[in-house]
């Protein structure tokens, strides 16, 4: 009993799972041989490894005889025992990669590789795979070396993300340049199918029934025939074609596998369409099925996760992007229906140019329009008196339009402004054509229509897009920056998806007040009690706010409420509002000597004794390093013990 004890191995002592199996395993049976006689560097070297919370494996001796710990145990997936067997069996399918690799270690060599692409079978299937790792020669009592230490994380799921992400903004700049809805999904499919290299993917729309399915073209690898025309979804069977209807996704790795398409019609389907692998996106619009993008692989595949959530985003942005391009279409039809109505019943006036005698006769609402008077120009004008009246930035354009359409008898149709003889400026179409004999210009009649109305709605809407898209973008950043430091800085997820939402809210709010206003600024109050508001219930008496109302911009504005947002939070769940007798207070004034400042201040007192942060957060960053910016002046927080007071100073725009 004395001897057993005397030969315990107290360097697996707290190595959790793994340090269990390597005490039990039948190292006598490997090249390293039983635990007692293993040399005083490899225990050592065992010993970090099993303590280690970091995906660690070791390998001793010139065989490679493999060690790992409990955070490397789920890289191995369900491959068989991999303690104690030769690094080459256990990574069979990957050795010509990392075999080399493991070479150079034991002749002393230490390797580092970054996102390094690997082939394993770790589940029963070839998956590509990225790798960040570290191969470390270890060395024995002489000196030599005896083992490599290999510290490994898995970044497939990193690499997978940015490459999807990567897709789509290539996707979302293809679709945006093009014009014809067919060209659209064109693009998406072979831009898709290439990007997975599968065999074949098609899109296409359904009719009212949910029930055929319409594609006129489809992409394909060159292995498998194109497939279009309109097919029967309910000859898939019932429980296909119900799960389609529902919007489902379809997802089949082995036809032959799978008990939904297994039977003898359906495999029979399958070869036909020359497929045995599939997933089929349905989508869903105004309560049906619409339309469906699926993509076709010859041979069985196992579809991951990631690949089928980028094929249904494939499939939405695809759907957006054609329903846009047709909304535009018709929006365009509308245009010319409408022009043509304007034509018809809103002309302003007419004119007929006599070349010969070089005279207009023109109507009333006509010459009034370009400043000339009206009886002149119905006994017949100079058409210079009538170009005079073109506004002078558009008068060479037009001449040279009216000369060409005399010297090819082509329509003329143009758009341009003109001053009455008040000053008054309006924009007109032109329309008219010139009529020649025996190849001479004789005649040149035409209509004219008013068009300021238009333009002048032509000239909001474009501002209103221009504001829309500054908006937009500015919002995005903000969110951006948002998103990139809360996960950055967040413990857990749960905690970066509570602090995100948070976030998110107080911007929402803070747009609510801006919105009201026309985003053209918000009083101080108001952005101060919508900030404050979801932490009034049961504290109303414990929140206290005072100064001056006064008007702020909307880059101030958001500044501003997402500062408090910040100190808020902070004070619920550390300061004077986690415990029942704490009480916060924001002051402001503005000094009106000279630039307007505006100064405020965030008092918290009876809280929880305040310790300096021995980090600063994302929310002291916020309210130290972007608000200052923003606001361009200054913010500082005060670590005080009786409650943390921030204190902000800067120009009132």
């Amino acid at each position: 009993m004395q001897e057993r004890v005397k030969l315990q191995p107290d360097f697996l002592a707290e190595g959790a799972i793994m340090g269990e199996r390597t005490r039990h395993h039948d190292w006598s049976a490997t090249p390293v041989g039983p635990i007692e006689t293993w040399p005083h560097s490899l225990r050592t070297a065992v010993g970090i490894m099993l303590h280690s919370k970091f995906p660690t494996y070791m390998l001793w001796g010139r065989e490679l005889t493999s060690f790992y710990n409990d955070a490397y145990a789920p890289i191995l997936g369900s491959r068989p025992q991999a303690l104690g067997r030769p690094f080459r069996e256990v990574w069979a399918e990957a050795w010509d990669t990392v075999g080399p690799i493991a070479e150079k270690a034991l002749l002393g060599q230490a390797s580092y590789f970054e996102d390094l692409p690997i082939t394993v079978e770790r589940n029963g299937y070839p998956e590509q795979t990225w790798w960040t790792f570290s191969y470390s020669p270890i060395h024995d009592e002489a000196g030599h070396v005896g083992g490599i230490l290999c510290t490994v994380h898995d970044t497939t799921a990193k690499v997978l993300s940015e490459r999807r992400l990567e897709f789509v903004v290539r996707l979302s700049d293809r679709l945006r340049g093009l014009h014809e809805p067919i060209e659209v999904i064109a693009a998406a499919q072979a831009m898709l199918g290439e990007h997975l290299k599968t065999s074949r993917v098609g899109y296409g729309e359904v009719e009212e029934t949910a029930r055929y399915f319409t594609t006129e073209r489809n992409w394909t690898d060159g292995t498998v025939a194109h497939r279009t025309g309109t097919h029967d979804l309910a000859a898939f069977g019932p429980e296909i074609h119900d799960a389609l209807k529902r919007g489902e996704t379809l997802v089949v790795h082995d036809a032959a596998a799978d008990p939904r398409t297994d039977s003898p019609e359906h495999l029979a389907a399958f070869a036909f369409l020359e497929f045995s692998a599939v997933v089929t996106v349905s989508l869903i619009k105004r309560g049906r099925m619409v339309a469906a993008l699926y993509v076709h692989n010859h041979e069985p595949r196992l579809w991951s996760p990631g690949e089928v959530k980028l094929i249904e985003d494939v499939a939405e942005r695809t759907w957006d992007a054609v329903e846009r391009l047709r909304s535009e279409a018709a929006l365009r039809k509308s245009e010319e229906r409408l022009q043509l109505a304007l034509e018809a019943s809103s002309v302003v006036g007419t004119w007929d140019w006599d070349i010969q005698s070089d005279l207009v006769y023109a109507d009333e609402r006509f010459a009034i329009l370009y400043g000339v008077d009206p009886e002149f120009a119905a006994a017949g004008a100079p058409i210079a008196s009538f170009v005079n009246g073109i506004y002078p930035d558009d008068r060479n354009r037009i001449k040279e339009q009216i000369q060409q359409a005399v010297e090819t008898g082509a329509p003329l149709a143009a758009e341009y402004r003109t001053v009455d003889k008040y000053g008054q400026i309006r924009w007109v179409f032109a329309q008219g054509r010139c009529y020649h004999a025996a190849r001479q210009p004789v005649r040149f009649p035409g209509i004219a229509v008013d068009i300021t109305e238009r333009k002048k709605a032509e000239e909001h809407r474009e501002l209103l897009i221009n504001e829309l898209n500054h908006r937009v973008k500015n919002t995005l950043a903000t969110v951006q920056s948002i998103a990139s430091q809360t996960f950055r800085n967040a413990d857990t997820t749960e905690a970066a998806r509570l602090a995100m939402e948070a976030r998110l809210l107080a911007l929402s709010r803070a747009h609510d007040v801006l919105t009201r206003e026309n985003w053209e600024g918000a009083g101080l109050i108001e952005i101060v009690r919508e900030a404050m508001a979801p932490y009034r219930h049961e504290r109303e008496n414990r929140l206290h706010m005072e100064g001056p109302d006064v008007r702020l911009s909307p880059r101030m504005a958001l500044a501003i409420a997402m500062a408090l947002q910040e100190l808020a939070t902070n004070a619920v769940k550390y300061g004077a509002l986690s415990n029942a007798n704490g009480e916060v207070r924001v002051a402001w004034s503005v000094e009106r000597k000279g630039e307007k400042r505006l100064h405020l201040t965030w008092s918290e007192t009876n809280g929880p004794r305040v310790e300096p942060p021995k980090r600063r957060g994302f929310g002291s960053r916020l309210i130290e390093r972007s608000l200052a910016q923003d606001l361009n002046g200054e913010a500082q927080i005060t670590f005080a013990p009786a409650g943390i007071i921030c204190t902000v100073d800067a120009p009132v725009t």
